[in-house]
């Protein structure tokens, strides 16, 4: 292995230690991935980031000391610039900048919104495939989980706000931002445009101050906000807030392009992987067996059998889109008997990921150098 190629590898094994980590394949897509994101002095300058910020003397410190590279504090600090710009790693939101690894997804395939390549896309199915799914499902604990369209809940259900999109909307105090959605523009790079919307732009955040320094997403109003929910209500589009009590976004979701949800789908049981606390049900003596359901459906979850839906509850995730369009009011939305309540925020979301990977002890080991920050 020459020195590139194995600075490269290093890269791999240091990122494959945040909580959705970067596992190798026997194909070596990884590394090849990595390649088209980081250049040779990058790659070096990732190598000295962690799950924690680090400033830019810090890192610069760090990169004299692990490869001898001693460059002027103004010079790391404009390569770690042109990282993140590119998409490659996180900035702090308030300067100074400070900066840390980005995982790949949720991370840094999302932030190629708009430079996508075929190449990358077909690169990252390839890696999808060969490893990374298994590591995104791999944690108990979802980045994402699916919240129900409230058209399907009835006046006296009792839903709590963390389910409730709209209400979150409302009474957010941050800054809202929709961005175009990379699953759906990737899948148009590969000649498979979207089944189930033509807008792109569906891809809602809090306070994406990365996004907007990138020029990858605009601000909206939470009327706006609201309507674009409606609109993935009225399209088939899943509701997939981020899986915190104050979630960072809400992607809108369908079967046919999002990474989350096909991945989720190779799987014989895909109802266990995204977290979700109601499912569908039929009452059949009203059921007619007109097919909406079938087709609303982004799991594959119903099926017509003797002109009656049949749910498959491994597969439902509880999303609504079957209820709200079911002519005849056969199909309700059910809350399940044990509720996942999520974490608090995103930092205890992540940290609870990564609690699934590690001892105990070293957990608390990497809670205190996150800390103090210092790498994993």
């Amino acid at each position: 292995m020459d020195s590139e190629i194995a600075y490269y590898r290093q890269l791999q094994e240091h990122l494959d230690k945040l909580p959705i980590g970067y596992p190798k394949t026997n194909s070596g897509v990884e590394l090849r991935i990595l390649k088209l994101l980081f250049t040779s002095i990058e790659v070096k300058v990732a190598l000295c980031l962690s799950l924690g910020n680090a400033s830019v003397e810090t890192i610069r410190k760090r990169l004299n000391k692990k490869f001898g590279i001693s460059y002027k504090t103004e010079k790391v600090a404009r390569i770690l610039h042109d990282m993140f710009m590119k998409g490659a790693i996180n900035r702090s939101r308030k300067e100074p900048f400070k900066y840390s690894n980005a995982m790949l997804a949720i991370g840094m395939f999302e932030h190629q919104v708009g430079d996508l390549s075929k190449e990358m896309v077909e690169m990252v199915h390839q890696y999808f495939d060969e490893g990374f799914d298994d590591e995104f499902f791999r944690s108990s604990l979802p980045q994402l989980r699916t919240s129900p369209h409230m058209k399907a809940i009835v006046p006296e259900f009792n839903i709590a706000t963390y389910d409730n999109m709209r209400e979150i909307v409302r009474k957010t105090s941050k800054s809202i931002q929709v961005a175009n959605c990379v699953c759906k523009e990737g899948e148009a790079i590969l000649g498979k445009p979207c089944k189930q919307t033509k807008d792109f732009e569906v891809c809602l955040m809090f306070d994406a101050k990365n996004y907007l320094d990138r020029g990858k997403a605009r601000t909206i109003t939470k009327d706006e906000c609201l309507e674009i929910i409606n609109r993935a209500e009225r399209e088939g589009l899943v509701l997939q807030p981020g899986n915190s009590l104050q979630p960072f976004c809400i992607c809108l979701c369908c079967g046919c392009c999002c990474g989350v949800l096909t991945s989720a789908k190779k799987f014989e049981k895909p109802a266990e992987l995204i977290a979700h606390n109601f499912y569908a049900k039929v009452e059949e003596g009203l059921c007619t067996g007109c097919t909406i359901c079938v087709n609303r459906c982004q799991m594959e979850a119903i099926h017509i059998e003797n002109k009656k839906a049949i749910i498959d509850l491994y597969r439902c995730i509880g999303c609504s889109l079957c209820v709200t369009t079911c002519k005849t009011e056969a199909l309700t939305l059910m809350g399940k008997t044990k509720k996942t309540i999520p974490p608090r925020n995103a930092v205890m979301l992540y940290l609870g990921i990564l609690s699934d990977k590690v001892s105990k002890q070293k957990m608390m080991g990497n809670m205190l150098k996150l800390l103090t920050g210092k790498q994993l």
